[in-house]
Order: structure tokens, then sequence, then C-alpha cells
């Protein structure tokens, strides 16, 4: 018994690695940016329950087509398979009330997946070593149950390498302290869809005197109502940077 326990965890362990492998060959460099061509782009966070790095409790999202003015959005409360921890309720202030009427994942993941167009450029902060692979684990588990083969691999930019990339001499690359950098705070928890927001608003800061900047990339705060959704969840001062 003990050996086939071991059996199986070696072989998730190789899984893992295999994904991990499948979407790091997704990046893409700052360099890279200007020779894509997307259809739009989605920048996106995760919250997690604590215990695994599958178990999803919020998906946010926001979605910039390209070719019209539109902006897209996608917020999720899910319920979790195991317990919330007590750092994700002090971080996020949900509680199992919150989510003990909500949809599992096997429902929600899959909309998600829909919303994402295929060739579309996926963004967020520090999604290709925690993000996606959360969501290609929790697929992993789906797929077993289900038969099926799929995988979430998109075209992603990180703004974490980005960040690392373009301010070599920072100490802390995390979201909050980059934002205050350039001037943006937080008015809320650390919740998915501000975030995904946030980790937009430093894409665009980071890029905004960089040659490398693509003339494709859309302009959150131009686009109708755009200016109005981040001031919900940001204050800017503008001579803070």
């Amino acid at each position: 018994m003990r050996s086939k326990e071991q059996e199986n965890k070696r072989r998730q362990r190789r899984r893992k690695k295999q994904l991990e492998r499948a979407i790091h060959a997704q990046s893409v460099s700052l360099d890279g940016l200007a020779e894509l061509h997307p259809r739009g782009v989605v920048s996106f966070d995760l919250e997690m329950a604590g215990a695994f790095p599958d178990d999803i409790i919020e998906i946010g999202a926001i979605r910039l087509p390209l070719g019209n003015d539109k902006i897209e959005v996608f917020r999720r409360l899910i319920r979790p398979r195991t317990f919330i921890n007590r750092t994700v309720r002090d971080m996020t202030g949900l509680t199992k009330e919150d989510l003990r009427d909500k949809s599992t994942l096997d429902v929600i993941l899959p909309e998600f997946l829909d919303f994402v167009d295929p060739e579309e450029l996926v963004v967020g902060h520090a999604i290709g070593d925690n993000d996606l692979l959360s969501i290609n684990l929790a697929l992993m588990r789906m797929n077993h149950k289900n038969g099926t083969n799929i995988r979430f691999c998109p075209r992603y930019l990180d703004t974490v390498r980005l960040a690392q990339q373009l301010l070599p001499k920072r100490k802390k690359y995390n979201l909050i302290a980059l934002l205050e950098s350039f001037g943006w705070h937080s008015k809320k928890k650390h919740r998915a869809f501000e975030d995904a927001l946030a980790s937009y608003v430093l894409l665009e800061c980071l890029l905004e005197d960089s040659a490398e900047k693509p003339d494709w990339l859309p302009d959150l705060l131009t686009r109708q109502g755009g200016r109005e959704l981040v001031l919900q969840y940001l204050d800017y001062e503008e001579d803070a940077h």
C-alpha cells in the first residue's frame, strides 16, 4: 500500500513539473511584446482557500478586447472543497459563510475558460508561478474525474518578471509596493478582482515610458468607464512617485 501511495505521489510530482514547463513555455518577454497580435488582453487573479494549491475560492478578471472600447468583467466567488485558513480570512475578509451557497469550481472554472479567448494575452502578478499553475492543477483533478484532457496555457505576461526586468534595483516586487511607487494606493482588501484590475494598472505604469510598449496595448483609463472603474478600488497621488 505504501509503495502504491509513493508511486502516486511521484506521478503527481512529474505531472506538476510537466505543467510548470508547459506554462513557462508560454511566457512572453518584454522584447516579444511587439511581435504579438492578440485579440485582446485579459488580466486576472485568484484567491485560494489556503490548504491546497488547487482550492480556488475566487476568480476576478477584466477583459479588454482590441477593436472596440469595451471592458468586460468576470467576478465569481467559489465554494471551497476544503476550508479557508485564518491567513486567507484575514487577508481577504472572506469567510465560509460568504461562500457556503456559491457554486463549486467544477461549475465556475469552465465559465472562466470560456471568458478568455485563446488568442488573447493573459496578464497577472506572479501568474506564471502561481495562478496558471493553480488552474491547471484544478483542471488535472477535474480531468481525472471527467475523463477529459483540458489545459489552460495561454500566452501570458507576468508583471513580476516585467518589473524585475525594468526596475532591477528594487528590493520589493509585491503588487502593493510596486503600485505605490507609481502613486497608486489600494482602497480595499486583497481580493481577486481588485488585484486583477491593479495588475493591469501596474502593467501600463511599467510600460508607460518603455520603447517596447506595443501600439496595440489597450489603455484602461481612457476606455469607456475605465477611469471610474479603477478609481473605485485605487487612489492616485500625482506627486507620490
